[in-house]
């Protein structure tokens, strides 16, 4: 049945991409409708979330996301506007939602003519509504449509103020859960590996060549405290600890794919160093010197026996 939205003359569009969210896509679309008209840009779902969308009361544009348009780009961002009659706009996901007093609060400010950003704190919440993990996290979703210029735009960053913005223009909302983005992560494990390899490649090609080395040791480290300790991770048992290291791990193949980038490694430029190896291999066997031979023997033997114990004992 069709949710009635009671809100045609809003001037706010919320936004929300999908891909395959029949189980989540409910509870954003009635979130919303009420304040506002919701349009989907859904990624050539495969299962029903457009048409349950639309049962509710949501339009539905069906707009592919490659990996570019992972990032937004201004051709990416121009092509989604068209679609959009309002000013304001909330730019949202499937596993995102706003509390009611916020709603309220958007409906005033784009009424109005005093504010052009809304800057407010994001409540990301994981394994359950309870676990929330970096409490001090902040997000732009909700904007004027002029008002953000996503030139150079960055995987998971929401552009930059648009020039003409006014530090007076932008509103700062109290980290508070009445005026938070509920942000319901469902990065279990599965979700993160299938992600990881888009979004790390995306981001390694904005990463500085500089200290490349050095911070490919030290800023996973750093990741790992920032979230463990900082992100209140610590205060989650295992899990936080699970989270962490997840973070870590993404921070530390964003930086070997970009010294992968800075000295051109690639499966063409590795096979073409192996091709002299293979050749000499059809020519002749190698010969190894006598002391290499003495100290793989001692070697082996040491192996061999521990291998053994292993491998057969009761």
């Amino acid at each position: 049945m069709q949710q009635k939205n009671s809100s045609k003359k809003s001037n706010i569009t919320f936004l929300i991409f999908t891909f395959n969210e029949e189980k989540r896509i409910e509870y954003p679309v009635k979130n919303f409708l009420p304040y506002g008209d919701v349009l989907l840009l859904d990624n050539l779902s495969t299962d029903k979330t457009g048409e349950i969308a639309k049962k509710l009361g949501a339009r539905v544009s069906r707009f592919r996301r490659d990996g570019k348009s992972f990032v937004e780009r201004p051709e990416i961002v121009n092509r989604i506007y068209k679609d959009v009659k309002t000013d304001w706009i909330f730019w949202g996901m499937a596993d995102e939602m706003v509390a009611k007093t916020c709603l309220e609060l958007y409906k005033k400010i784009a009424s109005e003519n005093k504010y052009k950003v809304v800057v407010q704190k994001k409540k990301t919440l994981l394994f359950d509504e309870n676990s929330e993990f970096l409490p001090c996290d902040i997000t732009i979703n909700f904007f004027r449509k002029d008002s953000i210029d996503f030139r150079n735009n960055k995987i998971h960053q929401t552009g930059r103020f648009a020039d003409h913005v006014k530090p007076s223009e932008i509103l700062y909302l109290s980290p508070i859960d009445e005026y938070s983005v509920y942000h319901f992560s469902n990065y279990i494990t599965e979700n993160l590996i299938r992600n990881f390899n888009i979004y790390t490649s995306e981001q390694a090609k904005n990463i500085s060549f500089k200290n490349l080395e050095i911070r490919i040791v030290i800023e996973p480290i750093i990741t790992f405290f920032t979230h463990y300790i900082w992100g209140g991770a610590i205060w989650r048992g295992i899990k936080g600890v699970i989270v962490s290291l997840q973070y870590t791990y993404y921070s530390f193949i964003v930086l070997t794919k970009a010294y992968e980038l800075k000295y051109n490694i690639n499966l063409d430029t590795q096979e073409r160093k192996y091709v002299r190896g293979k050749r000499a291999l059809l020519k002749k066997s190698p010969k190894t010197n006598l002391l290499k031979k003495i100290v793989a023997r001692l070697w082996i033997s040491i192996l061999s026996r521990i291998h053994k114990y292993y491998k057969f004992r009761r």
